[in-house]
């Protein structure tokens, strides 16, 4: 029966239910029965500005503690490419007949594992808590996914209406026994919302609807269903308006191509490299936003924190970063880098690796030097362009005996997920460099599933997290949050959703993934310092939205994420 499908929840005043689950493969598992393995799985866009990370006066509260989750690697000796080491899996079936059952196995199965209550594969509920020694730092809390919560207030989040649309999509397509529906468990849901409300779950239900038919290829059906989305939303509108208004217009671009109204060869990777591209440009709405919204700030400082700690003993450092931008990064470890008393610094060479917009890299290096001559610090920055990846070599980075090497991957290697060879060109490069540290940061979602609509639901609730963020952090006529969403979000959704094969270039995958993944060059995770986590909270600590970031240590790794949906993750790893 249907109802079997879904747990039993209570619910809090307003009908929502009490426990929020995460996205399907964010959870931990214990991969032992995994039937096979594929790979599955917004980025910082910041300017230069006064921020410095290492100089904070914000106060300690006690009793640091930071949920955690044991993480299910896989490693076996029979794994011989790159798509071997990631999993998709898949969730058990239903008692249906094979009618009914065929209408369950798509969206559905996706939004009963997003509804349930978080479970480990033994079918017990993971424990968040644990806690840190407390070494040379008092304790503190780090908010948990609970706390965010409470702490939200009676707003409803963005979560809470993908969820309410799911369940009355779910409701809507209920088979009919004997003549009348089955009664649905979140059928309450919908009580005492308002008539605005009741239309944010009607939209995310005829979203539902059509990104369904989309995947069963009945484009006209879906485009019908999709009629309904583009009136009823707006890109200035309630948090769950704007993200249908993109995730609508992604779906059409995806039916567009599909029926060939639309030409698509090229035009995905045209699409990131005009967003890449677009990164390198100073842009006072992108700073806007990276100022107001948490997540690239903590992410950043956190990395930089963790380079600073890796290479303290060194005076000679040279710095390989895969995706410079504008450099804010640089400047900020420089800043810290120009304080240390007990090991002066005798040179910092940072080696900027781009393989477009050189001249802008070039620019940026401008910048640096001058960042460098303030501080009276002795200085070089070199750039290597390359074709793509598969010409790299070591040979190109100009390695002296005497400097300690550290290298910084933002946002970058998950690019190349779609061009495993290229990928594995780079991480043997840096496998024979063999540097002191290197700092890996991602966006910690699963955004590379080979079925549309597990891809979709997925980047749907990836999503909604963000523009919830957006909705705390900004006004909704604020023309910078407004341009940030258009040119940030947008596109990323559009890739996402719209394409398929070399096209579609935005594949982020799980911290589960990467760990495997950068086992087989040696790689391993070193543990983040508790001045690391310190500065992490310290820092969030700063924004009006702080209560509803939460952290979650995933191994030796960090996220943060909103209101328990992961967002961003920093790791440190060295070869063997």
């Amino acid at each position: 029966m249907v109802i079997e499908m879904f747990p039993s929840v209570q619910f809090d005043s307003r009908g929502i239910p009490n426990q929020f689950g995460h996205s399907k493969d964010y959870c931990s598992r214990e991969e032992v029965n995994t039937e096979r393995n594929q790979w599955y799985g917004t980025e910082e866009f910041v300017q230069w500005g006064n921020i410095n990370l290492f100089h904070q006066n914000t106060m300690i509260n006690e009793n640091l503690s930071l949920p955690t989750k044991q993480q299910g690697l896989i490693f076996s000796a029979e794994i011989t490419n790159f798509d071997e080491l990631c999993y998709d899996i898949k969730p058990s079936s239903s008692q249906l007949c094979p009618e009914e059952l065929k209408n369950f196995e798509t969206i559905h199965s996706e939004f009963q594992e997003l509804i349930s209550p978080q479970e480990s594969s033994s079918g017990i509920t993971i424990n968040h808590e644990t806690k840190f020694g407390q070494a040379d730092y008092e304790q503190f809390n780090l908010p948990s996914h609970d706390t965010a919560c409470a702490n939200a207030g009676k707003r409803l989040s963005t979560h809470d209406f993908l969820r309410l649309g799911g369940e009355k999509f779910i409701q809507s397509s209920s088979p009919i026994v004997n003549n009348f529906e089955l009664s649905h468990p979140y059928s309450t849901s919908l009580l005492g919302l308002s008539v605005e409300e009741h239309r944010d779950v009607e939209i995310i239900q005829h979203l539902l609807a059509s990104a369904e038919k989309v995947g069963e290829q009945q484009f006209s059906r879906a485009s019908h269903l999709l009629s309904h989305c583009h009136q009823c939303s707006s890109i200035r509108g309630t948090p769950v308006q704007r993200i249908v208004y993109y995730f609508s217009k992604a779906l059409q671009q995806k039916i567009d191509q599909e029926t060939g109204r639309r030409t698509t060869k090229g035009s995905g990777k045209r699409q990131l490299l005009e967003l890449q591209d677009t990164s390198m440009n100073p842009n006072p709405s992108l700073l806007a936003s990276y100022q107001k919204v948490p997540f690239s700030q903590v992410i950043l400082f956190t990395a930089m924190q963790v380079m600073i700690e890796n290479v303290s003993e060194a005076k000679r450092i040279h710095i390989i970063d895969l995706e410079v931008r504008n450099g804010l990064h640089l400047s900020i470890l420089m800043e810290a880098l120009a304080a240390r008393s007990d090991c002066p610094l005798v040179h910092l060479k940072v080696t900027a690796v781009g393989t477009i917009s050189e001249q802008k890299i070039k620019e940026t290096g401008k910048r640096l030097m001058s960042v460098a001559q303030s501080l009276n610090l002795s200085f070089s920055f070199n750039v290597v362009m390359v074709a793509d990846m598969l010409d790299l070599n070591e040979s190109l980075f100009k390695l002296e005996s005497e400097e300690m090497v550290a290298v910084y991957a933002p946002y970058i290697l998950s690019t190349l997920i779609e061009r495993p060879n290229h990928l594995e060109n780079l991480m043997a490069v840096f496998q024979k460099i063999n540097p002191r540290i290197m700092i890996v940061t991602e966006v910690e979602a699963n955004h590379n599933s080979p079925v549309f609509v597990n891809r979709f639901v997925e980047a749907l609730f990836y999503y909604g997290a963000l523009f919830d963020s957006m909705e705390e952090c900004m006004d909704r006529d604020d023309q910078d949050r407004i341009i940030s969403e258009s040119t940030q979000f947008s596109p990323k959704i559009a890739n996402i959703v719209a394409f398929e094969g070399e096209e579609r270039r935005v594949r982020h995958v799980n911290s589960n993934v990467w760990k495997a993944f950068f086992s087989r060059f040696g790689m391993v995770e070193t543990e983040l310092s508790r001045a690391s986590l310190y500065q992490a909270k310290l820092l969030v600590n700063n924004f009006a939205c702080a209560s509803s970031c939460t952290f979650e240590m995933m191994g030796k790794s960090l996220s943060i994420g909103w209101k328990g949906t992961p967002i961003l993750s920093v790791s440190a790893l060295k070869f063997l």
